[in-house]
């Protein structure tokens, strides 16, 4: 069958050392209320290329069910932040054995 078609594989994300220890050290922290939590959550989210999901108050680091109204982009932000945060947390298991 020619290349072009096949139907593709679904390729499982990968994520590099230094976005895995900054979720993995994020994760950690009880008390989210603070600069550098804040400022770490950000560099994160941008790491992942997840910056409009960042800007409509959503992280991969929210463990919480959705908390906007029904219709809003930010509930397709949260199902795909939500998604992301299983893939890491997958990652991280894979990585630690």
């Amino acid at each position: 069958m020619p290349a072009k078609d096949r139907v593709g594989k679904e390729r499982r994300p990968s994520f590099d050392d230094e976005t895995l220890a900054l979720f993995v050290k994020l994760e950690g922290i009880k008390a989210r209320n603070n600069k550098a939590f804040k400022a770490g959550d950000r560099e994160l989210m941008y790491r992942l290329g997840l910056s409009e999901e960042f800007w409509t108050v959503n992280s991969v680091l929210n463990r919480g069910p959705k908390c906007h109204p029904d219709g809003y982009i930010a509930n397709i932000h949260w199902e795909i932040c939500k998604s992301v945060r299983e893939e890491l947390l997958a990652a991280v298991r894979e990585r630690t054995g």
